[in-house]
C-alpha cells in the first residue's frame, strides 16, 4: 500500500482539461476520437463529482 496521498483536481482544473481536449479535436477540424470520448466521459464525471463536493463545503 502507498503512503502517497494523490488529491482529486478540482473542477477548474478538470474543465481546463474538457476544454482541451475539445480544442485538440476542434483544431484538427474532427470528432473526438473512442478514446479522447471516453477521456471526456470520466473528466465529466468528475467534475460532476468535483462541482457537487465543493458546492456542499461552500453550504
Amino acid at each position: 500500500m502507498s503512503d502517497h496521498y494523490r488529491e482529486t483536481p478540482g473542477p477548474e482544473a478538470l474543465n481546463d482539461a474538457i476544454r482541451t481536449l475539445w480544442v485538440r479535436a476542434g483544431e484538427q477540424q474532427r470528432s473526438l476520437t473512442a478514446d479522447e470520448q471516453r477521456i471526456y466521459q470520466v473528466l465529466v464525471a468528475a467534475w460532476a463529482e468535483a462541482t457537487q463536493t465543493e458546492q456542499g463545503l461552500a453550504a
